[in-house]
């Protein structure tokens, strides 16, 4: 899988982050926690480019963390 998006952030002293993975025709948006022990994701949504890429500039438009990196 190719990740195509990625914004990770902090609120309320916990790292997060979500962001777009293709793996061929389809597109993921996927929402994870850092923990001790690495980065724990889930997988949330999928469908088409275009719909997961509003789907991401949605969230991050509602996003109230400080973000530490958007790519």
């Amino acid at each position: 899988m190719k990740t195509l998006a990625i914004t990770i952030g902090v609120f309320r002293n916990q790292v997060y982050a979500y962001r777009l993975r293709q793996a061929e025709e389809r597109v993921r948006l996927e929402l994870g926690l850092k923990g001790s022990g690495g980065w724990d994701w889930r997988p949330w949504k999928e469908g088409a480019l275009e719909e997961m890429r509003m789907l991401y500039q949605t969230l991050q438009s509602y996003d109230r963390g400080r973000w530490l990196k958007t790519e």
